[in-house]
Formats: C-alpha cells, structure tokens, sequence
C-alpha cells in the first residue's frame, strides 16, 4: 500500500531537478479533479537516463564512488557514446538494495 510517508520519502530521494519536474507536473494538472492514483502523479517522472553526477546525487554519494560501483560490476549501467547512464529503475532498486 502506498502511504504519505512513503510517497515523502520517494520525494525526498529524487533529485532536486526531478522535484521540480514533478511540482511543475502538480501544478499543473493538481487540480483537474478530486483524487488521483500513485501511477497517475509519478508515472511520467524520470524516464530519461541519469548521469553519473545525477546518480551520485541520487544515491547520495560522491561521484568517484558510483565510477568505482560501475568498475567493479556492482551497478549495472549503459553507455550513450562514451558517456555512462543509468536506468532510474535500476538506480530505485539498487537504493533499496544498499538499505
């Protein structure tokens, strides 16, 4: 079940960028009607790639260290060119796993 501090606590682990993306969402939309699902109001948030520096914000650790994760095998990434991005999916699971 989705709760309030749940929902907080998801909120407070986005980066700043992504909050604002989803403020902007509400205040846009916040109001159409009554109630609105989890799905409907986080659906759209973050589909595009972080990068490392967005992921080390994410993760809340320093840059050097998710380049150390990726080196070693820990944290599953892509490349675009030579740059190396992450899925937020697997950025959200891998948070939870280091819980």
């Amino acid at each position: 079940m989705i709760t309030a501090r749940k929902v907080y606590k998801e909120i407070l682990d986005m980066p700043i960028r992504e909050r604002e993306r989803l403020f902007s969402i509400i205040a846009r939309i916040g109001f159409e009607k009554e109630h609105y699902t989890h799905e409907e109001v986080f659906g759209d948030i973050r589909q595009s790639p972080f990068t490392i520096k967005e992921a080390a914000e994410y993760l809340d650790v320093a840059e050097i260290t998710v380049r150390r994760w990726v080196r070693d095998g820990l944290l599953k990434h892509n490349r675009i060119g030579r740059n190396i991005v992450f899925n937020p999916d697997v950025l959200r699971a891998f948070k939870k796993q280091r819980q």
